[in-house]
Order: structure tokens, then C-alpha cells, then sequence
């Protein structure tokens, strides 16, 4: 049965992607003729349509052009207005993105910013003439929320959690946990304040490479060995390590969610603690998936499966990326 299991998890590690978090990038401009403007759009391509826009009223689209480029889609959209443009005037946009970022020189003014969706469709506001100053309960709640979307979005960082989770029990899993939070905390801040910078491919592939490295570490285990403490500092160093590594991860979505350079701070702290909330909620679930399984007298069965399971696609992910960017900077 385990044989089996872990045949179709290779066989549909395939189409897996370790990241679900979708952001667009929107731009306006004034065209070439007066009344005109040039909308330039960039999403996954797994959300491209050829939906038209919500246009604001005594608006049109007169063309459209489009670009795929492996996993995003380009768009290139002319609009005429009879009319000037007023600061209540928006375009929506048809593709579900969980948020984007938004510069417009529609109104003559430098206005850039980030935005959320409502429901599967984005709000662009071509006539503000500056950022909206939010107040903080409001940047909380979103930042919050984009951090728990993402780490439960990101299987990558789940599937360690995991590891972790059916590595040890009890106290020990709460200095794993919490090891593993400080690291990616304090790479998270470096990164995204720029004070370190690594590039992400080479990242991403090393992330990969530590689900592989912590399942295998959890397939070994026994629980003598888990009892000596030389072992559990080691464990600890390295998971404190790859902490630091899935940080950098995070800090490359939060930079595309476009936060503003007043809400950086704060954005920054909240987009931590919903990762963190986040990351609680599914440890929760996989302990009490693993009681439910004791009460069956499967929870050997299930442990051995999920860690098989975890480490192949970590393997997977590591080789998918690995030739993603060696043939991309061949």
C-alpha cells in the first residue's frame, strides 16, 4: 500500500506548484493623444482572459494587445475618454489575482500603491492624485491576511512544517517551531529592507532541497537517538539555518504585494505575524490529524507515508528548480 502511495505522489508531484500566491502589476499613462491612455497589465498566466475591463463611463477600450512569457501573461491596453478623468474614476480589472500594484500618471501626479481585490476582480483608481493614507487597524488586517493566505498557499513551507511535526513531540517541537520562526523572521526583515540580497532561483532550490533534508532527518529518527542532546543541537542549527532560507522566500512575495513606503514598518510586522498565525494553524491540524490517525492505530502508517511523500516532492521541487535556472542562465 505504501508503495503505491508513494507512486502517485511522484506521478502528480508533476503539475504541483510550491507557490500559489498570485500578484499582478498594473501601470497607466497618458497616450499620445489627448483623452487617451495606455494601460500596460501583467498577471500568472493561469489567470489571463480576454475579459473586458470595467471602464469608468464616456470611456473605451480601441485596442488590446497580448503577450504570454512562460508563466505570465502581458497586456497592452489603448483606452479613449470623451471627457476629463475624475479622482472617483476607476478601471476593474477582470483577473482574480490576490493582489497587485498599481502606478498611474493619469492625472499628471506619481501615484503608486497596493491594492487588494474584491472578489475576483481588482479596482484600479486611474484618478487619484495620491496614496491613501490608511489607518493602522486597516493595514493590519490586510497584511495579516496576505501572510496567513501565503504560508498556507505556499506548500513548499508547509511541507518543512511538516517534517517538523513528525520529527518530535512536545517540547522539543515547540524549539523546532520556534526556531524555525525566529530564522525566517530575521531573514525576512533583512531581505526585505534589502540589507541582504540573494538571488531567488538558487534560493527557491535550497528550500526545496530542505523538505527532502528534513524528511529524510524524521524517516531516521528513533527515539533514543531524539534523547541525546548533541543530536537535538544539531537539529536545531540546522532548522534554525533553513529558517533563514524560506525567510528570504517570504520576503520576495511580500515586495511584490507593492507595500507603500510609509506602511513598510508595518506591513513588514504584520505580514510576519500572519505567517506566523498561519503557520500555527496548520500545526494544529496535522497534530490532531495525527491523533485522530492513533485512535485508528494508523498514525505509524500515516507518518511514514506524508514524510515519503514530503520527500519526494521536495526532491521533485529541487531538480524542477534547479534546471528551471541553469537552463535559464545557460
Amino acid at each position: 500500500m505504501l508503495r503505491w502511495l508513494l507512486l502517485l505522489l511522484a506521478f502528480v508531484a508533476a503539475p504541483a506548484q510550491a507557490d500559489v500566491f498570485r500578484v499582478g502589476d498594473y501601470a497607466i499613462q497618458p497616450g499620445m493623444e489627448p483623452g487617451s491612455f495606455d494601460l500596460s497589465a501583467s498577471i500568472p498566466s493561469v489567470l489571463a482572459s480576454n475579459h473586458p475591463l470595467g471602464l469608468p463611463e464616456g470611456c473605451r477600450e480601441t485596442a488590446r494587445e497580448r503577450l504570454n512569457e512562460a508563466t505570465v501573461t502581458r497586456y497592452a491596453i489603448s483606452i479613449d475618454c470623451d471627457r476629463a478623468i475624475t479622482a472617483e474614476d476607476a478601471i476593474i480589472t477582470p483577473w482574480a489575482v490576490d493582489g497587485g500594484t498599481f502606478l498611474s500618471t493619469a492625472t499628471g501626479t506619481r501615484v503608486q500603491q497596493a491594492l487588494q481585490p474584491t472578489g475576483d476582480t481588482l479596482s484600479l483608481p486611474i484618478g487619484a492624485v495620491a496614496a491613501r493614507q490608511r489607518a493602522l487597524p486597516e493595514i493590519a488586517v490586510e497584511y495579516t491576511w496576505q501572510g496567513i493566505i501565503h504560508i498556507l498557499g505556499g506548500w513548499d513551507h508547509l511541507a518543512f512544517v511538516l517534517c517538523l511535526c513528525l520529527l518530535a513531540r512536545g517540547r522539543y517541537l515547540l524549539a523546532l517551531v520556534t526556531t524555525f520562526t525566529i530564522g525566517h523572521s530575521l531573514s525576512l526583515a533583512l531581505a526585505f529592507f534589502d540589507i541582504v540580497k540573494v538571488p531567488v532561483p538558487p534560493v527557491e532550490a535550497v528550500i526545496a532541497l530542505s523538505i527532502a533534508f528534513m524528511a529524510r532527518e524524521a524517516i531516521r529518527a528513533r527515539a533514543e537517538d531524539m534523547a541525546d542532546p548533541h543530536r537535538r543541537r544539531r537539529q536545531l542549527a540546522v532548522v534554525a539555518g533553513f529558517g533563514l532560507l524560506h525567510g528570504l522566500g517570504f520576503a520576495t512575495v511580500l515586495r511584490e504585494l507593492g507595500v507603500a513606503p510609509d506602511e513598510r514598518l508595518s506591513g513588514l510586522l504584520f505580514f510576519n505575524g500572519g505567517v506566523e498565525l498561519g503557520q500555527l494553524i496548520f500545526v494544529g491540524c496535522v497534530l490532531g490529524v495525527m491523533k485522530l490517525a492513533a485512535i485508528f492505530d494508523r498514525d505509524q502508517w500515516v507518518r511514514q507515508a506524508a514524510l515519503y511523500g514530503a520527500g519526494i516532492v521536495g526532491c521533485f521541487w529541487m531538480i524542477e528548480r534547479v534546471a528551471g535556472f541553469t537552463l535559464g542562465t545557460a
